[in-house]
């Protein structure tokens, strides 16, 4: 097995707030400009599998009538509780063997289910059995005990519920953490047996308020390797979205090995 697969939080544009971005010129954070910059950042990744975040039914309509004649097949699975947006996978794999989406069963402090889900795409890659789980995990507050923290809930379901069921799989989750290096929930992946394909070479790979952080992910089953690819360098005063990067997360990527 030799593949590229990439992760991307693409900034949805139910979140484009543009106090939020305060550095961003307003033209950079027009919703058809951008997405004609998302389609060319993606397709310039040049990956057979990208594992996207905060894709929105128009975003994910309009990524799959342009990567489509580029070879790739694409499915999207939307957040609950009336949340605009999902997990995305794209892809241009000859074999793929189906999805399902798995919805966490944590709570919200009013008690509704997250609605936070991780969507889940098979493959045979090479002979190999495959298995692509891209997720957008729920921020809570750094002050919550670790037990509460919803973040951490959807990491343990995510690892206990799928990942240790099906051990026998080659394993790739890949997604927008909201959670940083050396933190419990990063640990957690680890601690299931999984390898982070950036460890020893982390980045930033947003910049959010003007605090540069890395909290995007991709981890891999022990049986492959990974050769990550370089990103950009980001300081406190990188502006995100910009000219040249449409969204406030920055596109992380591995090639993926048989070990």
């Amino acid at each position: 097995m030799d593949l590229r697969i990439a992760s991307y939080n693409i900034l949805a544009d139910a979140y484009l707030k543009p106090e939020w971005f305060p550095h961003t010129p307003a033209d950079l954070l027009r919703p058809q400009g951008r997405q004609e910059a998302l389609t060319q950042r993606i397709t310039g990744l040049d990956a057979d599998i990208v594992c996207l975040q905060e894709v929105e039914p128009n975003s994910f309509a309009a990524l799959q009538r342009a990567l489509e004649p580029r070879g790739y097949s694409g499915v999207l699975a939307l957040k609950q509780q009336g949340r605009p947006d999902g997990c995305a996978v794209f892809h241009r794999m000859e074999r793929c063997l189906g999805h399902r989406a798995h919805y966490f069963g944590d709570r919200l402090e009013d008690g509704r289910i997250s609605g936070n889900l991780a969507l889940v795409v098979d493959f045979d890659a090479g002979g190999d059995r495959l298995r692509v789980a891209c997720t957008h995990l729920r921020w809570d507050r750094p002050d919550k005990p670790v037990e509460q923290h919803q973040g951490m809930q959807q990491a343990t379901e995510l690892l206990e519920e799928l990942v240790r069921r099906d051990s026998e799989a080659l394993w790739v989750v890949g997604g927008d953490f909201n959670a940083q290096p050396g933190d419990p929930l990063v640990r957690a992946f680890a601690a299931a047996g999984l390898l982070d394909a950036y460890a020893g070479r982390h980045q930033p790979t947003c910049n959010a308020n003007g605090r540069p952080k890395t909290i995007d992910f991709l981890f891999h089953s022990r049986a492959l390797q990974a050769q990550p690819v370089r990103l950009l360098e980001l300081d406190a005063q990188t502006p995100m979205p910009s000219e040249t990067e449409p969204s406030d997360h920055l596109p992380i990527a591995a090639r993926l090995l048989r070990a």
